[in-house]
């Protein structure tokens, strides 16, 4: 094939000629790392940040983006708001990890359980990941069933009772699961069970085993598949758990302190019995939590009376540095009464302006939007899961990231993106400008 005539090779090959301080560390670190942190570089070019501040990153080859990662979500004010970094700066002079207790956690735990809706008690770890895993083994120990059910389209982290996607050939109304990668045993798929989402007939599949069911693990808004006309389907999944005796389990992690101070729960008024969090609970720093209802919560506590309590910990849960930023970043966020509504408007803003161009100009493409967190989904017609989901555009969407790149913007690999407290109006359209003219850019190549 000859490259010199590929639109998707001279992008690439424009991006890799202003980025050899990247290309070089990339090529370094290959020989090194079986896997850097974070799969992030599925565009052609890889880029290695150096610093960032307010709505920016600046690599090591001094380019400057907008950012739309935030850190995976958890910089809901932006990058190094001078609040966090005070409180971080002021720990940091008094230690920054010592296994023993601190009396920041407490702390930290009451704004959480200020703020969670189900939240009674609360129990810190290091992750989101971890914080699930918890949440099912909590759920587990206090009905004493075995079974959790997730749904088609879910994220919850990367242990194995997280990591099922649906057979694309299964009944959509009756989604059989399947293991998402090597490594995860066979015997996973008999202790959890997979729902249709965002369709009625999870209700049905929810009362015919009530008795297998411990609990039903849910995201307020599904980071494959974001949108905010979920409400009354949530609540009546709430309310379907409760009448056959299922906990259920609001997975927060993203939309914890992003959707709204209260999350997901205050956003879509859901009653759940365990919620777990991450990202932005921590101010930036890794962090992980279960809050929920005192006596379900009980089965973490060794000195309760139940006969056997489950066994949970870490050598940095809980730990002075993530507290004390924590602390910071929710006292800012439940202090600035116009933060939900603004960032919220932001989101749609930027939706707006590109589902505007995309019918415009007849393209395939949909910005899907809960408020400030969002993905562009290359797909035609309607979207009510990540079922309809094609693969039709998948080089198109490939070399779409890479003219982002280049206009200035970026979008982490996973291309769920949000906006945060520090970008302006002026952002939003600049992005908006961006994303249009890279779409146009796709168009007058044919690749859309």
């Amino acid at each position: 094939m000859d490259n010199t005539a590929n639109p998707a090779f001279d992008v690439t090959k424009r991006l890799r000629a202003t980025s050899p301080k990247s290309v070089a560390i990339h090529e370094e670190a290959a020989r090194v790392m079986a896997a850097e942190i974070v799969g992030t570089v599925e565009i052609a070019c890889p880029v290695y940040i150096e610093s960032a501040s307010g709505s920016r990153l600046t690599d090591v080859d001094g380019k400057e983006y907008i950012d739309l990662t935030m850190g995976f979500g958890p910089h809901v004010l932006g990058h190094r708001p001078a609040s966090v970094e005070k409180a971080l700066a002021e720990q940091i002079t008094r230690g920054w990890h010592w296994g023993i207790h601190n009396p920041l956690q407490h702390r930290l735990g009451e704004l959480l359980l200020e703020a969670a809706p189900c939240g009674e008690q609360v129990v810190f770890c290091n992750t989101g990941t971890e914080a699930t895993m918890y949440a099912i083994r909590a759920a587990r120990a206090f009905t004493g069933k075995s079974v959790v059910a997730v749904f088609d389209g879910s994220y919850h982290g990367v242990h194995d009772y997280a990591l099922l996607v649906a057979e694309r050939s299964s009944d959509r109304r009756n989604p059989a699961p399947r293991r998402r990668g090597a490594g995860i045993p066979s015997e996973i798929l008999e202790t959890v069970a997979m729902l249709p989402y965002n369709d009625e007939a999870a209700f049905d599949i929810i009362r015919e085993n009530r008795d297998r069911l411990a609990a039903v693990l849910v995201e307020p808004v599904q980071s494959s598949n974001p949108r905010t006309d979920i409400g009354p389907w949530l609540r009546e999944l709430a309310k379907v758990c409760r009448e056959a005796g299922v906990l259920l389990i609001v997975d927060e992690v993203i939309t914890g302190f992003r959707l709204a101070y209260g999350g997901g729960q205050e956003y879509f008024d859901v009653d759940a019995d365990l919620a777990t969090y991450g990202k932005a609970l921590g101010g930036g720093l890794p962090i992980g939590a279960v809050a929920g209802r005192t006596d379900v919560m009980s089965v973490f506590n060794t000195g309760s009376e139940r006969a056997r309590p489950i066994f949970s910990g870490g050598t940095f849960s809980g730990n002075p540095l993530t507290m004390a930023a924590g602390i910071a970043a929710l006292t800012e966020m439940r202090d600035t009464p116009d933060l939900y509504p603004r960032l919220n408007g932001l989101g749609d803003r930027l939706a707006e302006a590109i589902n505007r161009h995309a019918r415009q100009h007849k393209m395939p493409v949909t910005m899907m939007n809960a408020g400030s967190m969002f993905h562009l989904r290359f797909a035609e017609g309607q979207i009510r899961s990540s079922r309809d989901i094609t693969s039709r555009y998948v080089k198109a969407e490939h070399v779409f990231y890479q003219h982002l790149q280049e206009c200035g913007v970026l979008v982490p690999g996973i291309h769920l993106a949000f906006v945060s407290a520090a970008h302006s109006e002026a952002d939003i359209d600049a992005v908006a400008a961006a994303v249009t003219a890279s779409l146009d850019t796709l168009r007058n190549d044919g690749m859309i």
